[in-house]
């Protein structure tokens, strides 16, 4: 393996190109770093959607882990944000038609929705994910979907399809709880959303990785990205759909292009303290 290692030492979003001129291909590859440190005023306003696994294989520890890591998730956001709730199992249900402000009160009422949960039933994630991709957007914030499973489905690759084909919308981080988890399933949703996978499998594991996860998801820098091309074709270019920047999350897009290297390539969206655009 080759294996490197960096910091990131700038005070603003960097971005970066690299390109390859090859005999019959060109390549492109191109990052966007956050910041060194980013401050509470970098962050836009966030939404969080908790999509939870409540089915019988739940039950127990998963369960209540499950339920330990949400009201540290919800209590930890801001007035500012918002926040909303999917439970499923053999169906789904919603905590709100829309999500709703970050409100003492929402958030009482939220914990105490989740604490009388208890595990039953078969496991239908694609039509809560669903749900939660039709929900109401307000494009000011930075939608974020949590899903909290120990992944015993089917239908592994229309879950990786629907989590891609939204990433321009919603990021999405998947938390796998359980003794055995399904891996396949964690690290696949991990792939789908550019993202990296968390797993507990003993209850001593889960305040450490569930503090690790926290921290990994609290902090976009930018959202709405969009990425434009001036003066040259592209082609094969991934991920097909722009995710937001987070503090601990880079964003790389990478793909191939005709003709002279010549042109332009735009980023913009909106961060906490406003637009952004580097050429």
């Amino acid at each position: 393996d080759f294996i490197l290692k960096f910091r990131l030492a700038g005070k603003e979003i960097q971005s970066g190109l690299m390109l390859f001129e090859g005999g019959d291909e060109n390549f492109f590859l191109m990052m966007v770093q956050p910041p060194e440190r980013v401050q509470p005023e970098d962050i836009p306003p966030r939404e969080y959607i908790f999509v939870v696994d409540v089915s019988g294989s739940m039950n127990g520890f998963p369960l209540n882990t499950s339920k330990k890591l949400l009201k540290d998730l919800i209590g930890d956001l801001r007035p500012t944000d918002r926040f909303n709730v999917i439970l499923f199992a053999g169906g789904s249900r919603l905590m709100a038609s829309a999500s709703v402000p970050a409100s003492a009160e929402n958030i009482s009422q939220a914990i105490r929705h989740i604490d009388r949960q208890q595990g039953g039933g078969g496991t239908r994630l694609l039509s809560a994910l669903q749900k939660g991709f039709n929900l109401p957007r307000d494009e000011a914030f930075s939608r974020t979907m949590i899903i909290v499973t120990d992944g015993y489905i089917g239908a592994e690759g229309d879950v990786f399809e629907e989590i891609a084909a939204h990433l321009n919308r919603t990021n999405v981080f998947a938390f796998g709880i359980g003794s055995s988890v399904n891996r396949y399933l964690i690290e696949g949703m991990a792939r789908a959303g550019l993202g990296e996978p968390f797993v507990v499998t003993k209850p001593t594991e889960a305040p450490v990785i569930a503090r690790k996860f926290r921290e990994y998801i609290k902090s976009p820098v930018l959202t709405n990205i969009a990425v434009t091309y001036d003066g040259f074709e592209t082609y094969d270019v991934e991920p097909s759909s722009i995710p937001d920047l987070f503090a601990d999350r880079p964003l790389i897009v990478f793909g191939k292009w005709r003709g002279a290297a010549d042109g332009r390539i735009e980023i913009s969206g909106t961060g906490g303290t406003g637009s952004y655009a580097q050429t």
